[in-house]
């Protein structure tokens, strides 16, 4: 049986997330699955490679949170042509991660 290795709580949330391949600095849009204050899970229609580096602007409901992201695992959707990635926050700030908490709360909470 697999350990779960995840600290925080999982939102189920939905909106539109900017992404830039690092280090060839091309854009894509996608939008999320889930979030938590240590990464996100996004759909995409490439397959991303384990440990790419993503520079990521997450269109949260009161602004937007720049972050940068490392692709730590991603698999083919079932009976579909895309892809859902698990992305790791790195280097990310304190006032940040506080942020994302405080709107996990709210959503987790209401």
């Amino acid at each position: 049986m697999e350990e779960e290795r995840r600290k925080d709580v999982r939102v189920n949330i939905s909106f539109p997330v900017e992404c830039k391949d690092l280090p060839s600095r091309r854009y894509f849009y996608t939008v999320s699955k889930d979030l938590s204050p240590e990464g996100i899970r996004i759909i995409h229609h490439d397959f991303l490679a384990e440990g790419k580096l993503l520079r990521l602007n997450l269109n949260l409901i009161s602004k937007v949170i720049g972050l940068k992201a490392k692709v730590v695992w991603c698999n083919k959707e079932r009976f579909s042509e895309r892809y859902y990635a698990g992305l790791k926050f790195v280097e990310i700030e304190k006032e940040k991660k506080e942020e994302i908490s405080q709107l996990l709360n709210k959503i987790y909470n209401s």
